[in-house]
């Protein structure tokens, strides 16, 4: 089974953390590590529930490595196709159903879900590059845009 892991928007800081755990009554923030204690990050501080949206990975990475959550926007490259849009929720957390982590986003594109076929990148994410969010106004400007 696959490693089920989170980064965390602080909705009070409105601040990205790398990565978020949730413990009994508060969620432990953790920064970039670096790799040193095997990509977990480094606590920082605690937060109450309720000023926390927590991200999910997909498990996937981008073309340059980058590890793709939900909420990102991502550009994609399939034949001569691009288009810009935002990671929905995992659909299939354990993998129970064998859906692809982006089946949502890949369907309303009408791109096959074969990894190999298409290119990802990630441009950012809604919370802190909105102004490329595809959902806003003025995203037909957008390449790949609506």
């Amino acid at each position: 089974m696959r490693e089920i892991k989170f980064r965390v928007w602080n909705l009070e800081e409105r601040k990205m953390y790398f990565r978020g755990y949730q413990k009994l009554t508060h969620v432990l923030l953790c920064e970039d590590d670096a790799g040193r204690n095997q990509g977990k990050g480094l606590p920082v501080k605690r937060a109450k529930y309720d000023s926390c949206q927590f991200l999910e990975s997909t498990g996937l990475e981008d073309k340059h490595g980058r590890e793709i959550f939900e909420g990102d926007i991502l550009q994609i490259c399939w034949q001569e196709k691009i288009v810009t849009d935002i990671v929905d929720p995992v659909p299939d957390m354990f993998r129970s159903r064998k859906l692809h982590p982006l089946h949502g986003l890949l369907i309303r594109h009408g791109i096959p879900e074969n990894g190999d076929e298409f290119e990802v990148k990630i441009l950012g994410n809604r919370y802190e590059t909105p102004a490329i969010d595809p959902s806003r106004e003025g995203a037909a400007d957008l390449p790949g845009g609506a």
